[in-house]
């Protein structure tokens, strides 16, 4: 058995399956870091006050869109320019670093103002400070020169020190409600030791570390990650913009429901970045002149995306009472409806990633950029009219992500479609329409969570074998799939993924 093990060992580590073991690092890497980060949120959640946790939740939303900024897509931009021999390790390691600091410079004070002009909360401006601290570390964490050198392994257990170090800071510290302010402190503590982690192994083993301001290359730097990095600033401020909206006209009572059902929803986007990167390679392949094939595949894919990705949503909709009870403890049932509203944020980007990915591999990255655009222009007006003049509080903040992922559906689609190619639509329906009468169904007979669930989920699979009788046989072919015949045309990890998920 052990020498089975030890041949099993060295066969994965054979040269040709690098690719492999470098997208399985990075499967284990987003849902294992995912997964932890959740549970510390959860634990928060349990032990905080509603106002407390939403404070947390407000801070490390802004956080999340100030990091996104300060990268400014400069990571890619390394990444391109050392894949491409245009410019050395020993030279970019020094010059991103300095470019991201200078914008750190500027955005985490921003930070620190904006809270305090449109927040009436001290714990949530104590928050924002130190996590605006914690945002002068990341630049030197510089994980994309590990993608970039087929580094995956270190790049992973920089995320798990992260996660790990951050969840077990807040079990430690975080005893009641009191103790809010040291969440900040554990996120200053676990970007400190992942950064810590790679620097170390950034001096041994790749590069010295340095710092080198030279204006005019820096401008250059930050001139070619400029389109790269709105589009990931896009993505996340559709997602993000609701909630720091919500905190502003609510209260953090309410952003505290609607960050725990925003915090479930996010989390299963997840699922949709990894289906589609994985998808990447035959679709780029196909669209290289076999527009038939692509439209088959397309077909296939949405189907299936359409049963699997609404029927989970569904499913999470009809018991989102006890199952947000369950995650986050008593009181957070009030995050039903919110949580009822934002999930099907999951499917509309499960299925609009076919149009967006499609973009990517047809090198149409500025209309995939305006498709992003579109979605925060439907995302901040449609939240403030449905969070303040119309009062739908977080349930409206919930409402206005889930549109402004229906309106990138819909833009992507479009350009998609005037690029000559074709993205059918069509075989999404019969589920959306199932979906909507079950919901529709649940809701006038005023069925208790798990019966509306067992008797829904079960109409839901009937629907799926009587529109579609040949989804199991087309759901196997997609699992078999076509394996790409080269690595090249498979995205770099640290390429910005249309669905945002951060690595």
């Amino acid at each position: 058995m052990t020498r089975s093990f030890v041949l099993i060992g060295r066969a994965m580590m054979h040269p040709r399956l690098k690719l492999a073991r470098d997208l399985g690092m990075l499967w284990i890497g987003q849902i294992g870091t995912k997964g932890v980060a959740f549970l510390a949120f959860a634990i928060l959640a349990r032990r905080l006050l509603p106002e407390e946790y939403g404070a947390v939740e407000y801070a490390m939303g802004l956080a999340t869109l100030a990091t996104l900024a300060i990268d400014g897509g400069l990571g890619s931009v390394g990444v391109r320019r050392l894949t491409q021999g245009h410019q050395s390790a020993e030279e970019l390691v020094a010059l991103i670093p300095a470019a991201q600091l200078c914008l750190a410079l500027v955005i985490a004070p921003a930070m620190v103002v904006f809270t305090w002009l449109y927040t009436d909360d001290a714990n949530a401006l104590k928050l924002t400070c130190l996590v605006a601290l914690s945002l002068f570390i990341p630049p030197w964490k510089q994980d994309w020169l590990f993608q970039a050198k087929g580094m995956m392994t270190q790049v992973v257990l920089a995320q798990c020190v992260r996660v790990i170090s951050f969840m077990l800071g807040c079990v430690l510290l975080v005893r009641g409600d009191a103790d809010v302010v040291w969440v900040g402190f554990a996120e200053i503590l676990s970007v400190l030791l992942a950064t810590g982690y790679l620097m170390s192994v950034q001096h041994r083993k790749v590069a010295p570390l340095r710092l080198r301001f030279a204006l005019h290359k820096l401008a250059d730097l930050l001139r070619e990650g400029a389109a790269i990095g709105l589009g990931a600033i896009c993505w996340a401020l559709f997602q993000y913009a609701p909630l720091l909206i919500l905190a502003a006209m609510a209260g953090m009572t309410d952003t505290a429901y609607f960050g725990a059902a925003h915090r479930l929803g996010v989390s299963l986007v997840t699922f949709s970045w990894l289906y589609h990167f994985n998808l990447y390679p035959v679709i780029s392949r196909r669209v290289q002149g076999e527009p038939a094939a692509l439209a088959s595949l397309t077909r296939m894919s949405v189907r299936a995306c359409a049963w699997g990705g609404i029927g989970l949503a569904l499913a999470l909709a009809l018991m989102a009472e006890p199952l947000l009870r369950l995650l986050f403890g008593a009181g957070f049932e009030r995050a039903s409806m919110p949580f009822s509203m934002l999930i099907w944020t999951f499917p509309l980007t499960l299925l609009s990633g076919h149009a967006r990915w499609i973009l990517i591999a047809a090198k149409r990255g500025n209309d995939m950029l305006v498709s992003q655009i579109a979605g925060v222009c439907a995302a901040i007006p449609m939240a403030y009219l449905l969070i303040g003049p119309l009062g739908f509080g977080a349930t409206g903040a919930a409402a206005a992500m889930s549109i402004a992922c229906a309106v990138v559906w819909a833009v992507s689609q479009y350009y998609t479609h005037k690029r000559g190619h074709d993205v059918p639509f069509l075989p999404a329906l019969p589920a959306m329409i199932a979906a909507a009468m079950i919901l529709l169904g649940a809701r006038q007979l005023t069925l208790d969570p798990m019966t509306a669930t067992a008797i829904g989920m079960g109409l839901f699979l009937a629907a799926a074998f009587a529109f579609d009788h040949h989804l199991i046989a087309e759901v196997r072919q997609l699992i078999k799939g076509d394996a790409p015949r080269s690595p090249d045309p498979t995205p770099h990890p640290h390429q910005p993924a249309p669905d945002g998920a951060q690595n």
